[in-house]
């Protein structure tokens, strides 16, 4: 578990987004790890399979895939064969700060979890367009210029418009093959819907009529956590996501199901760095 905090810790974006192209033909170290920022990863090349929140998806060239801030995922890659991909980096913020009444930017990612799939696989002529604006991006990124970041941010925002424009006209694009066991992401799915509420691993049993210790079992091998640390950094996660929009600390810890505020502070510095206190606006 050292190794997936040190990835969350490492994971705090310091600008409001960032594009990395990213090619790895040695044998890389992926631990299950989330961010809390979105993650839009464009699959060039590869035999790679993705592992969200229990879903695992085979990917093909040019598929899109959507990662939300605080979603548990993994890559699981074949080392003999490169892995291209580009990958942004999206803070919540940047997203709100670009929308507007009639045009939400975080659209796609909304549509991600209604859907419950992280995969868009657009058409050819669709996918070539987008991707030309993906290049012109790489291209200013490393050409520089006047005004580089000015025009980066404005060709990244149409590059998001357009892809919003996609999956507005035709659903469709989430293409819903991910292989995972049903049970499991129901499992997953009532967790997180409900975290204010008893989620002790008797009550999980019994709702779900599996066996303690088979459902512990399986929860590990689908995410890569117990359950009891999930729950355990879901619930200080939503917790912050309430103290970032104003709540206070203690009604965000109890909102968010833990039952005495000493309890979820001590987590909350673990897991954070830093007291509930410091994220109070």
């Amino acid at each position: 578990m050292d190794e997936i905090r040190e990835s969350v810790k490492s994971g705090y974006l310091l600008e409001k987004f960032k594009m990395f192209h990213l090619k790895d033909s040695v044998p890389g170290e992926y631990v299950y790890h989330y961010h809390d920022f979105h993650k839009l990863i464009w699959f060039i090349s590869g035999n790679v399979e993705y592992r969200i929140e229990g879903k695992t998806y085979q990917l093909e060239p040019h598929d899109i895939l959507l990662v939300n801030q605080g979603k548990i995922h993994k890559p699981f890659v074949d080392d003999s064969v490169t892995y291209e991909r580009y990958v942004f980096y999206i803070s919540s913020d940047f997203l709100e700060d670009h929308s507007c009444p009639e045009g939400r930017l975080d659209l796609c990612f909304q549509m991600a979890d209604i859907e419950q799939d992280s995969v868009i696989r657009l058409s050819p002529s669709m996918s070539r367009n987008l991707f030309e604006t993906v290049k012109l991006i790489e291209s200013v990124d490393k050409d520089g210029g006047y005004a580089q970041e000015m025009y980066s941010r404005i060709l990244f925002l149409k590059l998001l418009i357009e892809l919003n424009r996609c999956c507005i006209q035709s659903p469709e694009v989430f293409h819903k093959m991910a292989r995972y066991d049903k049970k499991i992401v129901e499992l997953i799915h009532y967790i997180n819907e409900n975290l204010g509420k008893d989620l002790t691993i008797e009550a999980l049993s019994s709702r779900f009529y599996l066996s303690k210790y088979h459902m512990m079992r399986k929860f590990k091998e689908e995410t890569g956590y117990s359950m009891h640390q999930y729950i355990l950094e879901k619930r200080i996660l939503s917790a912050r996501n309430l103290i970032l929009t104003g709540m206070s600390a203690t009604a965000a810890s109890l909102e968010c199901g833990f039952k005495d505020y000493s309890t979820f502070s001590r987590a909350y510095k673990k897991l954070l760095g830093q007291m509930p206190s410091a994220d109070v606006k």
